[in-house]
């Protein structure tokens, strides 16, 4: 208990410094972010992208092996397969899918790339790279929880010492600062939506604070409740969002531009995913500000998502995780960008809600948009808070929610470009986070060994 409550005290203290270096001194706090990551991320960021693509070769494998029937924890899983893949989805990527859906297609043709390559870039950052970390670190919790009954994995795979609070303290830091980011880009559209339809201007702290009630009064109704049926409302919300998208846009040529640049994708997805850019400094530099950047902040979400995904996923198969958590995702994000990213092209839109806004006059499309941040934000930030207390002491998910809500009031009230700080800041932080995973895989390797020698030995 005092251990973690020290992780916990150390996780306030160490955001709190952060933030404090960004307010006082954002363009040289900016400046240090930067330099770490043009000669971290820039040059090394292969480190984030191989051992991900190994991962996603690895698992596809594996599920065609008698490995794929090994089951984690014993009895039916505990939550409907619709139910599973809904509350993967909405923590998994939720409103980033929303946003970028729109946003990165266009910042690539702007960039002079074909609409094709532009839709093959925004598959590959949101594709099997992605999905197969939170698939890695999901299989590594879920055999560690559910098969060798370890309650608290990311503690006890690394032996419980120094550089397991090390690396504990640094998860709950990269979850706190990133879900804060995530109530600032949901407060914005938000705000805009309520000043749309009913005139009134709200201050972005309420509406952030507001998004913290609801997602605390989520997480009073327990996982099998609060987030479950959020993330079934989410998906639901997201599938009609995307249909209605398709049916008013240009469906035959989404659905050509599908079928054609999904096998591309898989057939380029080794050279897009391995890429160092050798002999190509201009390469180099596109690299480190999108695909390692990407995999990057993937790295920062890989073990809050993780723990989340071992924890819904006892009962289930290997060969189900690799299906449900990894390829159906992937899949997923490919037809949202194909959907997304064409009708936003076709119609010269720059944002989602232009895009609703040019589709459907009526508005019902927009309303549906404004309700899927919302309950994608709530599903995040309770997640978020679950795996925090997870990581922590018990009963603190409230204060944790809080917590990312109050820094996310701090950031907004801060002038000048402050979100580019905190998103270098995510960039910055998931280094030490990466060796984490790193370290978790090794432990659990290791204990796995240690524990089927012992019981080899004694049978």
């Amino acid at each position: 208990m005092k251990h973690n409550l020290g992780i916990s005290i150390a996780t306030v203290l160490t955001v709190a410094a952060l933030l404090g270096a960004a307010a006082i001194a954002p363009q040289t706090f900016q400046s240090m972010l930067e330099t770490i990551k043009v000669s971290v991320i820039g040059n090394m960021g292969f480190i984030f992208t191989w051992p991900a693509f190994l991962a996603s070769v690895v698992f596809v494998v594996a599920m065609f092996t008698p490995i794929g029937k090994l089951r984690f924890g014993e009895g039916p899983p505990e939550f409907s397969t619709l139910s599973w893949i809904g509350m993967l989805f909405a923590t998994g990527m939720g409103i980033g899918l929303l946003t970028w859906g729109v946003l990165e297609p266009n910042y690539h043709i702007d960039a002079g790339n074909s609409r094709d390559q532009a839709l093959l870039y925004a598959f590959n950052h949101w594709g099997l790279l992605a999905w197969s970390g939170y698939l890695a670190v999901g299989v590594i919790f879920a055999h560690a929880m559910h098969n060798m009954g370890i309650g608290k994995p990311a503690e006890t795979l690394l032996g419980g010492g120094v550089l397991s609070r090390i690396n504990l303290i640094s998860l709950v830091v990269s979850t706190v600062i990133g879900l804060s980011l995530t109530f600032s880009y949901a407060a914005d559209p938000l705000k805009q939506a309520v000043a749309r339809y009913t005139g009134v201007d709200l201050d972005a702290a309420i509406v952030i604070l507001v998004l913290s009630a609801f997602a605390i009064a989520s997480s009073t109704t327990g996982i099998k409740r609060g987030i479950k049926w959020l993330s079934n409302y989410n998906t639901l919300l997201a599938l009609i969002l995307m249909a209605g998208v398709f049916v008013l846009s240009q469906p035959l040529e989404i659905l050509g531009t599908f079928a054609r640049l999904v096998p591309e994708y898989i057939v380029q997805y080794p050279a897009m995913a391995t890429d160092i850019g050798m002999g190509d400094p201009e390469r180099k530099a596109w690299l480190a500000d999108w695909l390692y950047a990407f995999e990057a902040a993937w790295y920062g979400w890989f073990v809050f998502t993780g723990v989340f995904i071992a924890r819904i996923s006892k009962g289930r198969t290997l060969r189900e995780m690799v299906v449900g958590v990894m390829l159906i995702p992937s899949l997923f994000s490919c037809l949202w960008f194909t959907v997304m990213g064409i009708a936003a092209l076709t119609t010269g839109s720059e944002d989602v809600f232009a895009l609703m806004s040019t589709l459907d006059g009526s508005g019902v499309l927009s309303v549906i948009l404004t309700l899927n941040i919302l309950l994608f934000f709530v599903t995040s930030a309770d997640s978020a808070g679950l795996v925090c207390e997870m990581l922590t002491v018990r009963r603190s998910r409230a204060f944790w929610i809080l917590m990312m809500a109050g820094l996310a009031v701090v950031i907004n009230r801060m002038d000048g470009d402050i979100f580019k700080v905190i998103l270098s800041l995510i960039s910055v932080a998931a280094i030490p986070v990466a060796f984490g995973v790193f370290a978790l895989t090794a432990g659990f390797v290791v204990l796995a060994r240690q524990r089927r020698t012992g019981h080899l030995r004694t049978t």
